[in-house]
């Protein structure tokens, strides 16, 4: 008996054809850099392909070195932290640690070893940079922001042994004071503006031995830094103690310059338009 017109059977499949994954496509041929003839077909089939993704890696390591060059166009190396890192990686590998400014720190003792202020002249040294302190009395009288005839050589012989290295250096003149108040108000009102003009007088045999001024800076902190407390629990002077905290300490830190690229006009690429 004849099937109905309209209604054919479809064939059946199996079980495993109705659940069999369909079929991937084949595979694009790869292009390579010799073109689209065969030539340049062999040559993408001989290095596997490596042509493509070995451009785009290189593309990409180049514009991340130039980013981080760019980074570090805009920064300024830590000297106090950098002499930490090399400090902590001597210790973790072995070697010798030599501290920083020490060299400095002998060429300074030696200059004026023999000007008789030993007892009133204290250098630290540390990662953080050179620490000379001398006593109020090496350069000024009481009251007074006159450097004393006493302290040029003194001074020239500290200058003469910072300006081994004065074109790697900052240098900073502070001023301080004990907490006795200013008596004569004409020259100066207070503590801060006599420690800041003593500055500036030490900074000025700098200036005139020719130290760069861009590295030279005077600060006056008045009597707001005592090394040691001007009086007692019940609020006696301690003459020792003020004349310790009476004192001008030069700082000498090397200078960190910025690392700055220069890129020529002709040398940034643009886009070009669509």
């Amino acid at each position: 008996m004849s099937e109905p017109r309209g209604k054919r059977k479809l064939p059946r499949h199996s079980r495993d054809d109705d659940e069999s994954p369909p079929t991937a496509p084949l595979p694009l041929p790869l292009l390579s850099r010799g073109g689209s003839g065969g030539g340049g077909d062999k040559h993408a089939e001989a290095d596997g392909g490596e042509g493509i993704w070995l451009i785009s890696y290189a593309d990409m390591m180049t514009l991340l070195v130039g980013f981080f060059v760019i980074l570090l166009s805009f920064s300024t190396m830590d000297p106090q932290k950098f002499e930490e890192a090399r400090k902590s990686i001597t210790a973790e590998f072995g070697g010798t640690y030599q501290i920083p400014y020490s060299d400095l720190a002998e060429r300074i003792k030696e200059a004026i070893k023999n000007l008789g202020i030993g007892d009133q002249l204290i250098i630290k040294v540390s990662d953080a940079g050179l620490e000379i302190s001398f006593r109020g009395t090496v350069f000024f009288d009481t009251g007074s922001a006159e450097l004393k005839a006493e302290a040029t050589p003194v001074l020239e012989s500290l200058i003469q042994a910072l300006s081994t290295e004065q074109n790697t250096l900052d240098i900073t003149v502070e001023g301080h004071t004990d907490d006795v108040p200013v008596i004569n108000g004409k020259l100066f009102r207070n503590n801060w503006e006599l420690s800041s003009l003593r500055a500036c007088r030490v900074l000025e045999s700098f200036i005139n031995a020719g130290i760069p001024k861009d590295r030279l800076t005077a600060l006056g902190y008045g009597e707001a830094r005592p090394l040691v407390p001007n009086r007692d629990t019940s609020d006696t002077a301690l003459p020792d103690n003020q004349s310790q905290n009476r004192r001008v300490v030069i700082r000498a830190v090397r200078h960190a310059d910025p690392v700055i690229i220069k890129v020529e006009p002709d040398q940034v690429d643009t886009p070009s338009a669509p």
